[in-house]
């Protein structure tokens, strides 16, 4: 049965690579005059911990899909990569041939387990990031709406804001916060899950090693491998090479023979005749000979040689495999890191909501408005990763 894998497009890969910072200096140099500051500054930055907004997710979201690409290419070939076939290969030992056999077994399951079990959750991570969104926008106006009546009640109280018009704040802070733990909570999952992965591979990808080089060894030693046997394949084509000259000269002495009889020699030509007709037989049965082991020793030197590059390929991918997994790894941990940070804020809004003034309130207003279109810019950033830099891979076979 055919199962969706999904990867990233090449084309984004490209334009991943490419993509970077290159804005000229002199841009930010054009103008050398120094603006005042706004008069909220200071209070902006006063309440800069309550800040509401998706701050630093969107650049920890980029690095997410630039290395997907890479670890399904490394996983869908090690998938595809079949069976090594040493039959016939009476250097190698039973059971090394079995070992190097069920460890490429083991890198297939790898893998699947890459496929199947830690992109899905690299992919929920990010529509997490897009759900959030959702649930942010519903909240937004009920928020704004909970603010202004904080804040139209207040001016009624000599600006000071009643603790019953904190609750709905509060209630609807809550919801979102836990959604935030539960996002955060995810993507510690896939971290901790990385790195058990990555700590398997090493070990796995160790093992592949010892016994790639073991195989390659003793196929390429001068007493039994590689070298001997086409040692042995120059030997037979002389064997071939020297007969034929001797048949030859055996139908040589045959037809002459009779005219030699002619001679004082004449003596010589049954023996002649005789000899030729031998030496004939025998150098034909020893050129078929050799030339049924060349047979046999060029297929079995070739399928040894096809075995030795499709294990060095195995060996190399799941090394590369075994490396690129840092960069998830990496990734990860820097959006786990955004979401700590951004759910610090929430918290801190929330353990101090009942001590903040309207001046507070104000700025939390304000701060929810320019949240509103971050978090909106953030989900779209995580449905171009979903749609453009994912596409699906119908057949793993």
């Amino acid at each position: 049965m055919k199962k969706p894998y999904k990867v990233m497009a090449l084309s984004t890969l490209i334009a991943t690579i490419a993509a970077g910072s290159i804005t000229p200096s002199y841009a930010s140099a054009a103008e050398n005059t120094t603006k005042p500051a706004p008069i909220y500054a200071d209070a902006a930055n006063k309440y800069a911990k309550y800040s509401l907004g998706p701050e630093g997710l969107k650049d920890a979201m980029k690095q997410t899909g630039s290395n997907m690409l890479v670890m399904d290419l490394y996983a869908l070939t090690i998938l595809k990569q079949s069976d090594l076939n040493f039959d016939g290969l009476t250097v190698l030992r039973d059971d090394l041939k079995t070992n190097i056999n069920q460890k490429i077994g083991v890198s297939r399951e790898n893998a699947t387990q890459w496929l199947d079990g830690l992109k899905p959750q690299i992919i929920q991570v990010n529509q997490n990031i897009i759900s959030y969104n959702t649930r942010f926008q519903n909240y937004h106006d009920d928020l704004v709406r909970d603010v202004n009546t904080a804040l139209e009640n207040a001016k009624a109280n000599n600006n000071v804001v009643n603790a019953q018009d904190k609750e709905p704040i509060k209630t609807r802070l809550t919801g979102l916060t836990k959604s935030i733990s539960k996002n955060t909570e995810a993507v510690d999952k896939l971290v901790k899950d990385l790195k058990a992965f990555r700590g398997k591979l090493e070990t796995d990808t160790q093992g592949l090693k010892t016994d790639t080089e073991t195989i390659s060894n003793t196929l390429n030693s001068n007493e039994a491998g590689i070298p001997l046997m086409q040692q042995q394949i120059e030997t037979n084509q002389k064997i071939i090479d020297e007969n034929t000259k001797l048949q030859i000269l055996s139908g040589f002495s045959i037809a002459a023979g009779p005219f030699v009889m002619a001679t004082p020699f004449f003596f010589l030509g049954i023996p002649m005749i005789a000899g030729g007709i031998y030496g004939t037989v025998v150098t034909k049965q020893q050129i078929e000979q050799s030339q049924k082991e060349i047979r046999e020793l060029t297929g079995t030197l070739s399928n040894m040689k096809i075995q030795v590059a499709k294990l060095t390929v195995l060996k190399n991918n799941t090394n590369n495999l075994t490396d690129t997994i840092d960069l998830a790894i990496t990734a990860s941990e820097n959006i786990k890191k955004q979401w700590e940070t951004i759910g610090a804020k929430y918290n801190s809004l929330l353990q101090d909501i009942d001590l903040i003034d309207t001046d507070a309130l104000d700025l939390i207003e304000d701060d929810l408005n320019i949240a509103k279109e971050s978090w909106d810019d953030v989900r779209k950033n995580a449905e171009y990763i979903q749609k453009s830099e994912i596409s699906i891979v119908e057949d793993k076979k």
